[in-house]
């Protein structure tokens, strides 16, 4: 199997774009006790681009990257892209999706979602000054980055929760596996209604008497994927992002030292100074993903 080098300026500009939606996600979850409740914004934001159907997403790992190339690139770009990673093995196809995705973050940064009902303001006087034909593009690329936004935050959060991606759980709970399928509801609920799969099944079990698998289920979506505060908030987002592109596993923790300290975050903050401590806080990652929901971190 081939060695997969990592770029670590194309993963440092990644968390650089993304992590900053998603740490103001995952800092409002806390606030509600650990309950994936969308801040009033996000849920105004789905309901208005018509974006329920973003779990659909979840039913191939590709598509989330697709909907954010598709709100930056033309038809033919993307299609240029299709053609690379039909040529890629697997280890250079995460690689080479980081680093597209990567290149997108100057478009990203200048992109400022309105968080605050002053916000919202401000963004609908600019979008009733646009013409039909601006708004229609308006649209267009806010559903896509929205809806790639949202899917992105909750594969990361499945990651550091359970050690899986959203993806994964989804396809081993179409193939039958029930813990998966409890597991994927609890990271996002909406996946119940959004995906025919989870709809049906649960429909049926409910109908049927299936009373252990309906038990599971509820169980998992009465309860928070996690209890606490995660206290490196941006450092855990980080490792997930890499982990989402099948490349944390992979880099020497100086490596990772450095990535971390090229993406901005605060070293001392994070309680990494050194390798050393990188390191402690990686086996601190991997040890909540491991205990998952019941973790109550310091």
């Amino acid at each position: 199997m081939m060695q997969l080098v990592v770029d670590i300026t194309s993963a440092a500009r990644l968390i650089q774009a993304m992590a900053p939606d998603w740490l103001w996600l995952l800092k409002y979850i806390e606030s509600e006790d650990g309950y994936v409740r969308f801040p009033p914004a996000v849920s105004q934001w789905i309901k208005n681009l018509n974006i329920g159907n973003y779990p659909g997403l979840y039913e191939d790992e590709r598509a989330i990257g697709a909907v954010l190339l598709k709100a930056f690139l033309s038809i033919e770009q993307i299609e240029e892209l299709n053609a690379e990673l039909e040529l890629c093995s697997s280890d250079e196809r995460g690689q080479l999706l980081l680093e597209y995705i990567s290149n997108l973050g100057d478009g990203i940064d200048a992109i400022e979602l309105p968080k605050t009902p002053a916000a919202q303001k401000r963004a609908d006087a600019q979008f009733l000054a646009m013409s039909d034909e601006e708004r229609q593009h308006a649209v267009e690329f806010t559903q896509r980055f929205v809806m790639g936004m949202l899917a992105g935050f909750y594969q990361s959060l499945s990651i550091m929760v359970h050690g899986e991606k959203l993806t994964a759980l989804v396809a081993q709970a179409k193939a039958g596996n029930d813990k998966a399928f409890a597991k994927a509801v609890q990271i996002d609920k909406r996946i119940l209604h959004a995906l025919p799969y989870f709809n049906d099944r649960f429909a049926a079990a409910n109908s049927e008497g299936q009373r252990e698998f309906v038990e599971l289920v509820t169980a998992h979506m009465s309860r928070p994927p996690y209890k606490g505060k995660i206290r490196h908030k941006a450092l855990y987002l980080a490792f997930s992002l890499l982990d989402q592109v099948g490349v944390l596993d992979r880099m020497k923790h100086s490596e990772l030292l450095d990535l971390c300290t090229q993406a901005g975050l605060d070293s001392h903050a994070n309680r990494i100074d050194d390798v050393k401590n990188m390191s402690k806080r990686l086996a601190e990652y991997r040890a909540f993903q491991r205990r998952g929901f019941d973790l109550s971190t310091p």
